[in-house]
């Protein structure tokens, strides 16, 4: 044998070279496979949504022959970014967060960015910690909740010059890009609907306790619609739940209804709270609608399915996680973002609220007896 023949046994015999592939494929690798430019190959994966159907079925099949993943460190060398987006959000256990994060994962993956989740659980110090840690990793930018944050958190994240939108509230103090809604008007109107009912003797079940300006909010709006109507609402009737939970939602109205008997509506500043009370005054014996009302805010799936089911707000969270992507992206890549209207908080009316319940006059029986023996 020839010792310059280089070719493997198979060659010789006109096989292909069954060898394997590179130990890590390349971007190349794939545009070669595909049959196509290296700039296609590379929409194809990072923005599928602007690539033909068939040419980005080719690349993808490609990926998929040479296992090919694309090498983050050298994007972000050559590029200045690493296409990676952090978001921190109070709690992934109320749903309208968890379909937050879905809507914008989705739409940021679309983009070819990925995205880095953490969940503060309303505490300042572990929300500071996680916002350091992604500024750290390089994110391109981020996402957060509200228009409260840890103490030192904005500071950090403008001397890393790094973009940043929030999301839940339509304004931000801060002058930071804000998408969400309306909270205080939201609940102003839903009071305003119980006073239209007759209502007139209040209570809230709010999450007030916690960092959560959105629950603040909620209650300010109550607070002003009865206002208008001359009607004060005293401390007592707060309940201030430690979580904004099933199980708080159920003790706070125990506490609230055993404390003020006279109390005809009870607004929740969360779903959760809200189905908490429902449960509790079934347990009570005590009729919803018929004898009180109760309210809700977010509108999550299990609100529909209450007995009776829940009159709440509408909070448009897929909507909102969608256009928080959009805008942070405009921003990291430096293209005119549009303006950013508040989104609607529709007033879902559903049956755990009606007309105020007559109050109960109960007969006044005289400490002096008539001469006839009458009381």
């Amino acid at each position: 044998m020839d010792k310059t023949d280089k070719k493997t046994p198979s060659q010789r015999k006109g096989q292909a070279d069954t060898s394997p592939p590179p130990a890590r494929a390349k971007l190349e690798h794939v545009a070669r496979l595909a049959k196509v430019s290296l700039a296609t190959a590379s929409r194809a994966i990072n923005q599928p949504d602007i690539v033909r159907p068939e040419i980005r079925e080719r690349v993808l099949h490609a990926v998929e022959m040479l296992d090919y993943t694309p090498d983050r460190m050298a994007k972000a060398l050559s590029s200045g970014r690493t296409h990676t987006v952090g978001a921190v959000v109070p709690t992934l256990g109320n749903a309208i967060f968890a379909d937050g994060v879905e809507a914008l994962e989705a739409r940021l993956g679309a983009r070819g960015y990925t995205l880095i989740l953490s969940h503060s659980q309303y505490d300042p110090l572990r929300e500071f910690r996680q916002i350091r840690a992604m500024l750290e990793y390089g994110v391109d930018g981020l996402v957060l909740v509200g228009d409260s944050f840890a103490p030192d958190a904005l500071p950090l994240i403008r001397h890393h010059r790094t973009p940043l939108v929030t999301t839940y509230v339509c304004a931000s103090r801060q002058g930071i890009p804000a998408i969400g809604i309306d909270n205080r008007q939201a609940t102003y109107r839903m009071a305003r609907y119980l006073i239209e009912l007759g209502h007139r003797e209040f209570a809230v079940i709010a999450n007030t306790g916690l960092p959560n300006d959105r629950s603040r909010a909620r209650l300010d709006g109550v607070l002003d619609a009865i206002a208008e109507e001359g009607i004060r609402l005293p401390p007592d009737r707060i309940f201030e739940a430690p979580l904004p939970s099933i199980v708080a939602g159920r003790e706070a109205f125990r506490r609230l209804r055993a404390a003020h008997p006279s109390v005809t509506a009870f607004l929740c500043t969360t779903d959760a709270m809200a189905v908490g009370a429902v449960a509790e005054a079934r347990r009570e014996g005590i009729r919803v609608p018929e004898d009180i009302s109760i309210t809700g805010f977010d509108d999550v799936e299990i609100a529909a399915e209450t007995d009776p089911p829940l009159t709440t707000v509408n909070v448009p969270a897929s909507e909102i996680g969608t256009v928080a992507a959009d805008q942070l992206i405009a921003i990291i890549e430096g293209a005119p973002a549009g303006p950013i209207s508040p989104f609607e908080a529709k007033l879902v009316v559903r049956g755990s609220t009606g007309p105020a319940a007559a109050p109960v006059i109960r007969k006044r029986r005289s400490s002096m007896r008539r001469a006839s023996g009458l009381a």
